[in-house]
């Protein structure tokens, strides 16, 4: 009786495999679209960046969890990577205040061990994208006191700034978007 079910299921799935023709040309074609074809299939933002040259965000970022951080970071990285394709410069500001100032420090003794490899992981996108051209990142030194972590103790690249809210402030009379990263 199993044979009989098994003869059948193999029978079924010849016929299905015959009866779904496909030639060469129909394989991966989409695997195979010049850029511009790319390009063209995308999603875009026009009309918002209608008479932009240079995009200019404040990410205003509190999250004191290396996973949920990371997380976030990908989309600022895609929103870093769709201004370039639409040709739109990139300046960011990666302002870092509470208790995301935590992630920050380059001694991870303060964190559990179960954590460590998150926050490892984290500050190594954070280096990634501090190469990006157009990216800055700075931690408030108000926050930094009550960690207690000095500036010298952030891992490399981080700015450090006495006040995020000054910053938030400035950038915004000189024209960035503040964003939260909540």
């Amino acid at each position: 009786m199993k044979n009989n079910y098994l003869i059948q299921a193999l029978f079924a799935m010849f016929l299905i495999a015959i009866a779904l023709p496909v030639s060469a040309g129909d394989i991966g074609t989409e695997h195979c679209l010049t850029d511009d074809e790319l390009e063209a299939r995308q999603p875009n933002d026009r009309a918002a960046l209608e008479g932009i040259e240079v995009g200019s965000i404040f990410w205003d970022v509190t999250i004191g969890d290396p996973k949920l951080l990371l997380g976030r970071l990908g989309v600022i990285d895609q929103t870093y990577r769709d201004m370039v394709r639409q040709n739109v410069t990139p300046k960011m500001i990666l302002a870092f205040r509470g208790g995301s100032v935590r992630l920050l420090a380059s001694d991870l003794s303060g964190h559990s061990e179960e954590s460590r490899p998150e926050v490892q992981n984290l500050q190594r996108r954070l280096q990634q994208m501090m190469e990006l051209p157009g990216v800055r990142m700075e931690a408030c030194y108000i926050a930094m006191r009550r960690v207690p972590l000095e500036p010298e103790g952030l891992i490399r690249g981080i700015e450090t700034v006495n006040n995020t809210f000054l910053s938030a402030m400035g950038y915004g009379q000189r024209g960035f978007v503040s964003l939260p990263i909540h």
